[in-house]
């Protein structure tokens, strides 16, 4: 595989996209050198269910080659059914035991980010529940370099909490709550763009978003880890989730310009829905120059 070498032409910000594993890491690996990119996410396990993350045969092969290949970070999304903020205990000693087993695993496979959903206080309250949330993170942490001893004792991976679109009881949403949970954990944060516009951050002009990114900036400063960065196929304020392509939703490709010049060397992987190779290497490469500062109409990568 072609290594990508890494940002280049004045960029810092490392872009890439969530991958599928399913015909082995890789294939992954080979995906990632033919989209260009710097960055990857990729699930360890069924996101939808409780199975533990299986021991990869292939796993030091895939972080030997990511290393080789300059790809930085190595990110792992969490299963979707985590909530640590539950108000059920049973519930939540399994979600603070899940994301545990999920850092483990994604420690072996040479991941440095594992994102969680900062979940659901479920009719309780935000105070209740921000006191969980924080509470799990901190039990997670601890528990995975346990469960990182039991099996091969790698570094389990650092978790990085991730801001909801503000539907229902969940958590987060807005910046200066996302803060407080990661200060109060000791962690970083993964943010959303498509969820931030949904629950009302208005992403819709370039003006905004550079509004948008000086309030994330007083909120959470050098906490953010990395952006999801997803275009919204919901209007802002929707609170309904929803991602589309760069320039295919609600977002305007310019204002990713924006966003990005106020985080640099803040990575920036995408979450877009799938579609043909090469039109996810456009993708890549449009995200790229747009974080470059030279804004494009999207096709004329």
């Amino acid at each position: 595989m072609n290594s990508t070498g890494g940002p280049a032409n004045g960029r810092t910000n490392p872009i890439g996209r969530h991958l599928q594993t399913s015909g082995g890491l890789r294939k992954t690996l080979r995906t990632a050198g033919e989209l260009g990119c710097e960055a990857i996410q990729v699930f360890v396990s069924n996101p939808q269910g409780w199975a533990v993350p299986a021991p990869r045969e292939d796993g030091p092969e895939f972080a030997a080659g990511a290393r080789e290949a300059g790809i930085s970070p190595v990110v792992v999304h969490s299963k979707y059914l985590i909530n640590l903020a539950s108000g059920k205990e049973e519930g939540r000693e399994k979600s603070v035991r899940a994301l545990a087993e999920e850092l483990a695993a994604a420690g072996a496979l040479g991941a440095e980010l594992v994102v969680v959903h900062s979940g659901s206080h479920g009719g309780d309250g935000a105070m209740e529940g921000m006191e969980r949330l924080v509470a799990g993170l901190r039990q997670a942490r601890e528990l995975s370099s346990e469960v990182s001893g039991e099996t091969d004792g790698a570094v389990p991976a650092e978790p990085v909490l991730e801001n909801p679109v503000g539907a229902g009881s969940q958590l987060c949403s807005l910046f200066g709550e996302l803060g407080e949970a990661a200060e109060r954990a000791g962690v970083r944060v993964c943010v959303d763009t498509a969820h931030a516009f949904v629950a009302g951050y208005d992403l819709s002009t370039p003006e905004g978003a550079a509004g948008v990114a000086e309030e994330l900036r007083a909120a959470l400063g050098e906490r953010v880890a990395m952006f999801h960065l997803n275009d919204a196929k919901n209007e802002l304020g929707s609170h309904r989730d929803g991602h589309r392509k760069l320039g295919e939703g609600q977002v305007p490709v310019a204002s990713w310009t924006e966003l990005l010049r106020a985080f640099p060397g803040v990575p920036a992987v995408m979450e877009t829905p799938y579609d043909t190779p090469e039109t996810d290497r456009e993708e890549v490469e449009l995200l790229k120059e747009l974080a470059a500062g030279l804004p494009k109409e999207r096709g004329s990568v």
